[in-house]
């Protein structure tokens, strides 16, 4: 009996999370085909939200796109990464919580291809460029060009990645 209530249960919390993903889909400005989002994900104003096709957005990842948020195709958002489009003065007196931000406040880019790494955050107006990685922990401040890796807090560049046309051509395969 407890093994049938448990699968019960599963099965029930599955269900769940299969609606209340389709209902947050529905809510954003565009959603490709084979999208993943996990269900501890917060996605603040999903209205201004956009994912291509073949993403996902692993666990306990907040995205605030109240300013636009774009990302690619075939993207990896991994778990704990923080995505914000929305920022305040540094002047003390004008950071209020009504404050409109509009000066502050930029949409943020991500292209296809991209993998942003575990515990990773994203200010706004950043663009990332196609093929490129974010590694775990980085803090990116600035646009990051298509084919390199960046890291740290702030992030800065590491390296270029190669890439072959094959290994684009293998990348846009649906999974």
């Amino acid at each position: 009996m407890t093994n049938f209530l448990f699968r019960l249960a599963f099965k029930l919390e599955k269900m769940v999370h299969a609606e209340r993903t389709r209902r947050l889909k529905r809510l954003f400005k565009y959603c490709g085909q084979n999208v993943f989002v996990d269900r501890t994900c917060h996605i603040l104003v999903p209205e201004q939200f956009e994912i291509g096709d073949n993403s996902s957005i692993s666990s306990y990842t907040t995205i605030y796109a109240a300013f636009g948020v774009t990302i690619g195709k075939n993207c990896l958002i991994s778990s704990n990464c923080g995505i914000s489009s929305i920022n305040h003065s540094q002047n003390s007196y004008n950071r209020h919580a009504d404050d409109d931000n509009i000066n502050y406040s930029k949409p943020i880019i991500i292209a296809d291809n991209v993998w942003v790494g575990m515990n990773a955050c994203i200010l706004p107006g950043v663009q990332i460029g196609e093929n490129s990685i974010i590694g775990s922990g980085s803090v990116v401040t600035k646009n990051v060009p298509a084919n390199e890796v960046w890291v740290g807090n702030p992030a800065r560049f590491v390296k270029k990645i190669n890439v072959l046309p094959h290994a684009i051509a293998e990348n846009s395969i649906t999974r």
